[in-house]
């Protein structure tokens, strides 16, 4: 026998309907409840395939950012590399650039320095000869080697045995003269130039004696007088820029008292740096004054050309 027979049995009277109502809402709480139950499962069915879409999706788009994240990673990394190989690549270029520059310079530098070097030892060497000294210049090692110049051995300067002294002859072939005399006198004249001397500005001034003899004469109406002039003196000489030369002498000319002076040029460097002679020439104009020329009280003088040879010992 079902419940259902049972509650009938049992609920029979009118007065047990409201009891058989209560029966029937409990019949359907009991058939109700477990559909929803079902109902409610189902629905937590549907939620949970949702969410596992859901879920889904949100993963696929996390991995599709993670993809583009770590593109973009690799795109910015990528360009960092290039642009940090573009700049080194730069670097390097004006490295080279400046060191090739730099190499070009210490070139040049060391031409000129080997050009100075060369210069300089020729200056020493002319400097050496313009005052009167040898250079023994045992093969100067000036070796250009690979653009490096080698610092040259000095040179051994070693000076001539001179005392200073000096003697010059020279010819005076006369020019002009005064009425003492109807030929201009001939002759010639020493010098003796000694070590002792001073600067006087721009000139070398060095003490010398002179010596002379000359013949002259007098050609009169009736007669001809012939005369020798002679010439002591003590004075000295003046040379500026190896090249001009003055001499004056004071002294006795003639039988009075009276001047000898010498102007012209000094040709010792064509002479003994030109051509490595021993001696020195001079060309140049000679005069001589005295207050007393032939000894009758008569002031004359007279001027030649003077042609002088100086030696040094």
């Amino acid at each position: 026998m079902t419940i259902d027979s049972v509650l009938n049995l049992y609920f029979t009277s009118e007065e047990n309907r409201g009891i058989i109502m209560i029966k029937n809402l409990i019949l359907r709480l009991f058939v109700s409840i477990p559909l929803l139950f079902t109902a409610v499962n189902a629905q937590d069915g549907v939620d949970a395939i949702e969410k596992a879409r859901q879920a889904k999706e949100a993963a696929d788009k996390a991995a599709a950012e993670a993809a583009a994240a770590t593109e973009a990673a690799i795109e910015a990394a990528a360009a960092k590399a290039a642009k940090a190989a573009r700049a080194d690549a730069k670097k390097k270029k004006e490295e080279d650039e400046a060191r090739r520059i730099a190499e070009v310079k210490a070139a040049e530098e060391a031409e000129l320095d080997a050009a100075a070097s060369a210069a300089a030892e020729e200056a020493k060497r002319k400097m050496a000869e313009e005052l009167g000294l040898e250079v023994n210049d045992s093969e100067a090692e000036q070796a250009i080697t690979d653009n490096t110049v080698d610092t040259p051995e000095t040179e051994e300067v070693v000076a001539k045995e001179a005392s200073g002294w000096n003697i010059g002859a020279a010819a005076s072939v006369g020019l002009l003269s005064g009425e003492t005399f109807t030929n201009v006198p001939t002759g010639g004249t020493l010098v003796i130039s000694t070590p002792f001397g001073f600067k006087l500005g721009p000139f070398d001034y060095n003490v010398s004696i002179g010596f002379g003899g000359y013949s002259g004469n007098f050609e009169g109406d009736d007669e001809t007088v012939t005369f020798d002039p002679a010439f002591v003196g003590l004075g000295g000489n003046l040379t500026l820029a190896e090249f001009v030369f003055a001499e004056g002498h004071i002294g006795t000319v003639g039988e009075g008292t009276g001047f000898r002076g010498f102007a012209g040029v000094t040709l010792e460097r064509l002479m003994k740096k030109g051509f490595n002679l021993p001696f020195n020439l001079l060309v140049g104009s000679e005069a001589f004054y005295s207050t007393d020329m032939s000894g009758g009280g008569n002031p004359s003088g007279w001027a030649s050309l003077g042609v002088r040879l100086d030696i040094s010992f």
